[in-house]
């Protein structure tokens, strides 16, 4: 290794320290936390899609995100190392056979859905952790939250927002920046949408209309 390439490493390894960056790889379901300046403010945007490639090497790596919006496939490249890029959370691993999944281009509706990976546990093995007390799964259904409906929750999708944990994790800018980009005149704050969120990560059932 020469002397740059263990600078990169190097910095690579302290601008990872202080971030949350899961290991991914191709065909993965991820939520990108993208910090974005606006003016005098800044907000952090959810982008969540399916990782289609990974190109370069050390800071100069990047990786594309392919989601659907609206029926259309929108692609966005992010440097892995950009201070831009707060986390990286991984939701589903994908059973892929390819490290460059471009055809995904060409494919819509069911033929462009990825299988999911399953984690396997050979005949004999035992597990070096304790199993845990199943939980009950929480729905990222977003019409879940009072004030959401099918239309609604199609234009949150419009603009990056697609899960119940997205909407939990909003700051005052977020909900006035949001508010404003949808005409809402205030009904986020006003249907608590931030704390019926959170109430639902928690377990709570949904509050009624």
């Amino acid at each position: 290794m020469n002397l740059i390439q263990e600078l990169e490493r190097e910095q690579a390894e302290k601008i990872t320290k202080k971030r949350k960056l899961d290991d991914f790889a191709p065909g993965d379901t991820v939520v990108v936390s993208v910090r974005i300046t606006e003016g005098e403010r800044s907000r952090v945007q959810a982008y969540e899609g399916v990782v289609i490639a990974r190109n370069g090497s050390g800071l100069n790596e990047n990786f594309t995100v392919r989601k659907m919006s609206y029926g259309e496939g929108v692609e966005r490249v992010f440097p892995l190392y950009s201070p831009m890029v707060e986390a990286i959370k991984v939701l589903r691993r994908g059973k892929v056979r390819r490290a460059k999944l471009y055809y995904l281009r060409g494919l819509t509706g069911k033929a462009a859905r990825i299988s999911e990976k399953k984690r396997v546990i050979a005949p004999g093995m035992v597990s070096a952790e304790p199993e845990a007390a199943p939980q009950a799964p929480v729905s990222e259904d977003v019409t879940a939250i009072a004030g959401i409906d099918a239309a609604m929750a199609e234009r949150l999708a419009g603009e990056g927002v697609s899960g119940v944990s997205q909407i939990a994790g909003w700051n005052s800018d977020d909900v006035a920046d949001y508010d404003a980009k949808l005409g809402l005149a205030g009904r986020i704050e006003s249907e608590d949408w931030v704390g019926q969120a959170k109430d639902l990560l928690a377990g709570k059932p949904p509050r009624a209309a």
